[in-house]
């Protein structure tokens, strides 16, 4: 390991391509979708199918809850690897490249554990894999992002971004669909759901093949000295409107979904038809980032941020009116198009803000908060335990929570000046760009 003040990786690889998001050839951005992708595919898994996996072993709800909270908390403690990718040049192979290797590496050992492991006999064994496996994802999500902020300007981010966000869920829609069909075909549980598992594992495998093969992207301009301060970042008047933004929104938008499978289950619906809501959320989460990369020069930053929170505000209440096919799937895909919106734009913003000394790190402080489902789904379960074993009333509560964020749109409509972190935040009469 070499510990140095952050420079230059030593093998740059092929320059950019002008035209590309990005400016990058078209072998990092495959790189690059796939890494977004194959997270979309552990996703797709864990939020629609992981929880009928333990259930069908005997394991109580209640610890099901518990079991889903512990194995996601990685996601919300991901920054702590970003220090790890920012400073430190493993074995000389570069700062984010070798720590997404071991990424994949740990999530791949973590997800095909859990098809050896039956969580009704060997419970700690089966939550401590499902970690594994969510740490590995942190990692490399961490490594990846820290890796785009080295590459890319600030111009090139918001269609970039969308393009990658999308991959993500575009990804979890076609897995979504097809292991809601192969579990209905097999049933779910150990024994009988395991090869979706190892299908999990095999998709793993294509982006640490590519990393493997391919250079780290050329750095787009100076490399800043990397400095402990740059946490202070954290702590500017601007970045805790952001944090607070991404927090509103998120633990409405990520506790909503989390819980919207045990909502489908509970109105009757079977495997198969769990696994095309979720495609359809997918789908319009895909959407939703394509639409922001090139709606948000057209609108303006002020209108972009409002128009996200709208979107998700209507589209949890819509899920209160869920009756049937004719009102499921719009709502599915209504409320994945909000939340895709919010989640490209957010990325957008976090890395705007984000400190060049420690971009990585920043960055995943910046997007931890957007994985605070891990409380807010179960305070969403708790409110369905409030009322009754209800979710309706739960669903209209969450769409007027949301709307608090509205408020903080006027401080964030001016965009952060490139290569600086601004100490204030909207001064009047700045152009809402």
């Amino acid at each position: 390991m070499k510990l140095a003040d952050r420079g230059p990786d030593t093998d740059p690889g092929p320059g950019p391509i002008a035209g590309r998001p990005g400016g990058f050839g078209l072998a990092h951005l495959v790189l690059f979708g796939s890494l977004y992708a194959i997270q979309g595919v552990v996703i797709s898994y864990f939020f629609n199918f992981n929880e009928e996996y333990m259930a069908r072993a005997g394991v109580p709800a209640g610890t099901i809850g518990l079991v889903r909270s512990l194995a996601l908390l990685p996601l919300v403690l991901r920054f702590l690897g970003g220090p790890l990718s920012d400073r430190v040049n493993l074995l000389g192979l570069g700062h984010r490249r070798p720590f997404i290797v071991l990424g994949l590496a740990i999530q791949a050992a973590g997800l095909f554990g859990l098809s050896r492991v039956d969580p009704g006999s060997h419970l700690a064994g089966f939550g401590v894999l499902a970690v594994l496996a969510v740490l590995g994802l942190a990692l490399y999500d961490t490594a990846t992002d820290g890796m785009i902020l080295d590459s890319t300007t600030v111009d090139d981010r918001p269609r970039l971004q969308g393009g990658l966000v999308a991959a993500r869920f575009f990804a979890a829609m076609a897995t979504s669909v097809g292991f809601g069909y192969w579990l209905k075909r097999t049933g779910n549980g150990p024994g009988r759901g395991d090869a979706v598992i190892w299908a999990v594992v095999g998709l793993s495998l294509i982006p640490l093949a590519l990393q493997v093969v391919l250079r780290e992207p050329p750095r787009r301009g100076p490399a800043e000295p990397f400095r402990w301060e740059a946490l202070g970042v954290l702590v500017r008047p601007r970045s805790l409107v952001l944090l607070a933004f991404g927090t509103l929104y998120a633990i409405v938008g990520y506790a909503v979904e989390i819980n919207l499978s045990p909502y489908y289950r509970h109105l009757g619906y079977d495997e198969g038809a769990v696994g095309v809501l979720g495609a359809a959320r997918y789908l319009g989460r895909g959407a939703g980032a394509i639409a922001l990369g090139f709606g948000i020069g057209r609108l303006g930053r002020g209108w972009t941020l409002a128009l996200g929170i709208a979107m998700l505000s209507a589209s949890t209440l819509a899920q209160a009116g869920v009756a049937g096919w004719a009102s499921a799937a719009p709502a599915a895909f209504a409320f994945g198009l909000a939340n895709g919106w919010n989640d490209a734009l957010f990325y957008v913003l976090a890395m705007e803000a984000s400190d060049p000394r420690m971009p990585a790190s920043t960055c995943a402080l910046f997007m931890s908060v957007t994985n605070l489902s891990v409380t807010g789904g179960g305070f969403f379960a708790l409110g369905v335990s409030a009322f009754g074993g209800r979710y309706r009333p739960v669903f209209a509560v969450a769409s007027l929570v949301v709307l608090v964020a509205l408020a903080l749109v006027p401080p964030l409509r001016r965009p952060v000046a490139a290569g600086k972190v601004k100490d204030d935040v909207d001064e009047p009469g700045m152009p809402d760009e």
